[in-house]
């Protein structure tokens, strides 16, 4: 076998994981660089939106299945043995089961939610109403004739 594909898997595995995760150090250093004088703010933890959690799952299960691809190809064309292709089945197998529990998961999730708004929904209809405000009385206030001006000339401040 020749070790072009050992270089080309040392410089794809460089390529994929290494230079992302340089990079992402990179920017927290230069980060805490221009902090210096502040003080820092303490890192929130927030859950992953639903979004991108699905959106990473896309991305594992598509690159298992080219690193599949690939490793089938390669055994086919006789450059690297056939059971170069077995890791990554395996991988990609293992990587399905999850898919499989996460998506058990993610119903069940869904089915309690709606347990919970059914049964508000059924604690809200079976509230009794208030009764209806009596309207309230309306008062009118006479209106003086004169309205009182501060500054008028008549008027005197005491001891003037």
């Amino acid at each position: 076998m020749s070790s072009a594909v050992l270089y080309l898997a040392i410089v794809a595995v460089w390529a994929i994981v290494l230079v992302p995760m340089w990079l992402r150090r990179d920017t927290e250093k230069q980060d805490e660089f221009e902090e210096e004088h502040t003080e820092p703010e303490p890192r929130r933890t927030r859950a992953p939106s639903r979004a991108r959690v699905i959106a990473r799952r896309r991305r594992r299960t598509a690159g298992l299945t080219a690193l599949l691809a690939t490793a089938a190809t390669v055994a086919a064309f006789g450059v690297a043995p056939w059971w170069v292709a077995a890791p990554p089945a395996v991988l990609l197998v293992g990587h399905l089961a999850l898919l499989r529990v996460a998506v058990g998961m993610d119903a069940a999730r869904r089915e309690s939610a709606a347990r919970a708004r059914a049964a508000a929904a059924r604690r809200a209809a079976q509230t009794v109403p208030e009764p209806a405000a009596e309207p309230a009385e309306i008062i009118e206030l006479p209106t003086p004739e004169e309205v009182f001006d501060q500054y008028a000339d008549d008027r005197r401040a005491v001891g003037e």
